[in-house]
C-alpha cells in the first residue's frame, strides 16, 4: 500500500503482543509514536528515534486523555476479553479518554472479536448466536460506548492471533466491513440458528491472523474517513489457508 503521510500515533497497551508489532511497524514507516504503557521497563529499544514512552496509570482517565495529547491517532492495543470484568471498563476509560484529547473526528483504532461483526445477511451480531461464550459481550459494550463518542473510529475483529514464525505478516487478507470476512454457507439460512454458529465456529481456522497481520491493517488505514471508518473490521486469511492456535490449560 502507498505510504501514508508521517503521522503523530499513540498507541494504549505498546508492550503487549499486538502493541508491540503495530510500535514497530509504525516506526518503520516514519511515524512518529507516543507509547502508552503502565511500565516503560516493558519496552523494547527505547531510545528509538521518533519512539515517546509514556507511563500512565490506565485507571486514570485524565492522565491517559493528557497523554494523548497532539496525538492524530490512537490505537488502543490494551486488554483482552480473558481479563474478565475489568476489560470493558479498561477500554471505555481509554475511548472517553481519546474522545477527550482528539475531539469530535480523531481518528481511533481498537480490538474486538469476531463475534462482534453481523452474521452475514442480517443485522443480528454473531455474538446474539447460541453457544457463543459469554466472555465476548465486552466487545459490545465496548462497540456501543464507541458510538457515542465523536470519534472517528474502527473496531478490528479478528479471530484467533498468533506468533507469526518469520514476524512476516500475510499477504492477500481478505477485509469485510461490519459482517464476516469469509461466506456463510448458504444451507444454514433455512436451519435453526444453532447450525449459523456452528458454522463460525468452523471459519476460526480461516480467521487466525498473526499479530503482524493486525498491525498492518491498521497501519495501512489510518486517515481520517477512510473505507473503514465507523466499521467494525472482519479478516480473514487468503482462501484457501488456515491456521489454528494452540490453547495453553494448567
Amino acid at each position: 500500500m502507498e505510504k501514508s503521510r508521517s503521522m503523530r500515533i499513540g498507541v494504549a497497551g505498546a508492550a503487549g503482543n499486538t502493541g508491540r508489532r503495530i510500535v514497530d511497524l509504525a516506526l518503520e514507516r516514519g511515524h512518529q509514536v507516543t507509547a502508552i504503557v503502565r511500565d516503560v521497563n516493558r519496552i523494547q529499544n527505547a531510545d528509538r528515534a521518533n519512539l515517546l514512552v509514556q507511563a500512565v496509570s490506565f485507571d486514570d482517565e485524565v492522565a491517559l486523555a493528557r497523554a494523548m495529547q497532539g496525538l492524530d491517532v490512537i490505537i488502543n492495543a490494551a486488554g483482552n476479553s480473558n481479563d474478565g470484568p475489568a476489560y470493558a471498563p479498561l477500554v471505555q476509560r481509554i475511548i472517553r479518554a481519546a474522545d477527550a484529547a482528539l475531539g469530535p473526528g480523531g481518528r481511533f483504532w481498537f480490538f474486538g472479536g469476531a463475534a462482534v461483526l453481523d452474521v452475514p445477511g442480517t443485522e443480528d451480531l454473531t455474538l446474539d448466536l447460541p453457544r457463543i461464550p459469554r466472555i465476548f459481550e465486552a466487545h459490545r459494550e465496548n462497540l456501543l460506548a464507541v458510538r457515542s463518542t465523536s470519534l472517528d473510529w474502527s473496531m478490528l475483529c479478528p479471530g484467533p492471533m498468533i506468533d507469526a514464525p518469520c514476524s512476516e505478516p500475510t499477504d492477500g487478507l481478505r477485509l469485510s466491513t461490519d459482517t464476516w470476512p469469509v461466506p456463510r454457507p448458504g444451507v444454514t439460512k433455512a436451519l435453526p440458528r444453532i447450525f449459523t454458529s456452528l458454522a463460525f465456529r468452523q471459519t476460526m481456522p480461516q480467521l487466525t491472523i498473526y499479530y503482524e497481520d493486525a498491525a498492518r491493517v491498521i497501519i495501512d488505514h489510518l486517515e481520517r474517513g477512510g473505507p473503514f471508518a465507523g466499521k467494525r473490521v472482519g479478516v480473514a486469511l487468503p482462501p484457501g489457508e488456515k491456521r489454528h492456535k494452540d490453547y495453553v490449560t494448567d
